[in-house]
């Protein structure tokens, strides 16, 4: 949670509280992600821009840049997505069968201060053909180490996105095409 502390605060107003998390020894651990099924195991995504930083604030995007957080998230989330069984790449010259969009919207409300971490899916050569669109809100009251903040946010976003219905729908019907053309069933649709 401290990511979202250092992009929605000016540093000058950061303090510690008897009633913070970090000092009562309750933090969340970073979750497992959860596997692609192995119908669809190694699908590709291709991500190679990083993540908008969506707010009316434009004192956040300042502070995200000089902090590293557009290329942190990018980052953690290739990692993310490995785990779920993903391949990623950077490079859209290669064969994918996804391309992902990240975006971190950072809205405040006096003290309250929220974070969705987004990642759009989009099937390749569409131009914007959303397949999926999942949006993962930081749970309020939730801290972790500082150094797990993007670990534990992109851990939940790609549960979302390998256990997404449409995802898996998209990723099959790709398959199930590429299995058609290269055996000529149904070559003359295509």
């Amino acid at each position: 949670m401290l990511l979202v502390v250092a992009l929605a605060a000016p540093a000058s107003t950061l303090g510690l509280a008897c009633r913070d998390n970090m000092f009562t020894g309750s933090l969340t651990p970073v979750p497992p992600v959860h596997r692609l099924p192995p119908d669809v195991a190694g699908a590709v995504i291709l991500l190679d821009t990083d993540p908008v930083i969506e707010t009316k604030d434009p004192s956040h995007v300042v502070r995200a840049n000089e902090q590293g957080v557009p290329r942190g998230y990018r980052e953690a989330m290739a990692k993310a997505l490995e785990l779920g069984g993903f391949k990623v790449t950077a490079k859209a010259s290669d064969r994918h069968d996804l391309v992902a969009r990240l975006a971190i919207a950072v809205s405040e409300d006096g003290d309250d201060v929220r974070q969705v971490y987004r990642c759009g899916l989009v099937a390749p050569g569409t131009g914007s053909m959303l397949v999926a669109q999942i949006d993962w809100s930081w749970p309020k009251g939730t801290y972790v180490e500082t150094l797990s903040v993007f670990d534990f946010a992109t851990h939940n976003v790609a549960t979302e996105v390998v256990t997404s219905p449409r995802v898996l729908d998209h990723l099959r019907s790709a398959r199930s095409s590429v299995t058609r053309m290269s055996d000529g069933s149904d070559a003359r649709d295509h």
